[in-house]
C-alpha cells in the first residue's frame, strides 16, 4: 500500500473509507504505489486486456474511443478522486483509451484482487455500490449537456457541472482552470471547433464568465445557470 494512502487527502472517499483502521493493510497488495505521469501518456489502449482501475490523484484524464477513421470521439473527464476504467468491468476490455492531459499522479488498482477482497469486506461492497452510483450520476451530467439545443447551453452545463466536480462539492467553484483543450470539449459536447469557439465568446458577451487562456472565472452564476436552460423554444441561437 501506498505509504501516504490512508492520510490521503482522498481517503474519506476512496477505497481507504470502506476499512477499518485495523484492516486496511488489507490494500497491501491491491493498490500499487501512486505514479507519477506526464501529459499526453495513454494509461491504457481501447481494446486491451482489463486488470485494473485507475484512481485519479492529482492532474486530469480524458478517455476517448476512436472510429474507422481514425478521429478522436471523447468519452469523458477525469479530475481528482475520480475513478478511470469502471466502464470495461463486464467486458473485461477496455472501451475507450485513457490519457493524460496535465501531469498527473494515479493509484493503479488490481480489480481482481478488488474483487475478491470485497467477499471478505462487506463495507467494500457498499462502497462499490455508492461509486456506481456516482458514475451513474455522472453519466446523466453527460446527457443533460448533449440534451441542450444550442451550443451555448451545453458548453454552459458543461462549465457548471465542471465547477462543482472541482470543488467536489455541491458548491460551485467559480475559478478553475480547464484541463481540456477546446477541441476536446468540442468532440465532448458534440460540435464542431469553432462552434465551441462562439460558444465561448457568447458567454463572456454575456458577462457569465470571464475566460483567459484555459483560466475560467463564473462572473454571473445566475446568469450561467439560466444559459444553461436555453432550448430553441427560449432563444434563436442555434449554432
Amino acid at each position: 500500500m501506498p505509504e501516504d494512502c490512508k492520510d490521503c487527502s482522498l481517503a474519506n472517499t476512496c477505497i481507504p473509507s470502506a476499512f477499518a483502521e485495523h484492516n486496511i493493510h488489507k490494500l497491501d497488495k491491491i493498490v500499487s504505489p501512486t505514479k507519477q505521469y506526464p501529459r499526453h501518456r495513454n494509461i491504457y489502449h481501447q481494446g486491451s486486456n482489463f486488470q485494473a482501475l485507475y484512481i485519479v490523484k492529482s492532474g486530469a484524464l480524458k478517455t476517448y474511443i476512436t472510429n474507422s477513421k481514425g478521429d478522436e470521439n471523447i468519452t469523458g473527464f477525469y479530475m481528482p478522486g475520480d475513478i478511470v476504467g469502471l466502464e470495461s468491468i463486464s467486458k473485461r476490455r477496455y472501451l475507450n483509451t485513457a490519457k493524460t492531459l496535465t501531469d498527473s499522479r494515479l493509484c493503479r488498482v488490481n480489480y481482481q484482487e478488488l474483487a475478491e477482497l470485497r467477499k471478505y469486506t462487506p463495507a467494500l461492497s457498499d462502497w462499490a455500490i455508492n461509486l456506481f452510483s456516482l458514475s451513474l450520476a455522472s453519466g446523466q451530467d453527460f446527457f443533460n449537456c448533449l440534451s441542450q439545443h444550442t451550443a451555448v447551453a451545453r458548453l454552459a452545463t458543461f462549465l457548471l457541472t465542471l465547477s462543482k466536480r472541482t470543488s467536489r462539492s455541491d458548491q460551485y467553484q467559480l475559478d478553475f482552470q480547464l484541463p481540456m483543450s477546446r477541441q476536446d470539449i468540442g468532440s465532448y459536447l458534440g460540435l464542431a471547433n469553432e462552434t465551441t469557439s462562439r460558444a465561448f465568446t457568447r458567454l463572456v458577451d454575456k458577462n457569465c464568465i470571464h475566460k483567459m487562456n484555459k483560466e475560467i472565472h463564473i462572473v454571473d452564476l445566475e446568469a450561467l445557470q439560466e444559459c444553461s436552460n436555453l432550448t430553441i423554444e427560449h432563444s434563436k441561437e442555434s449554432y
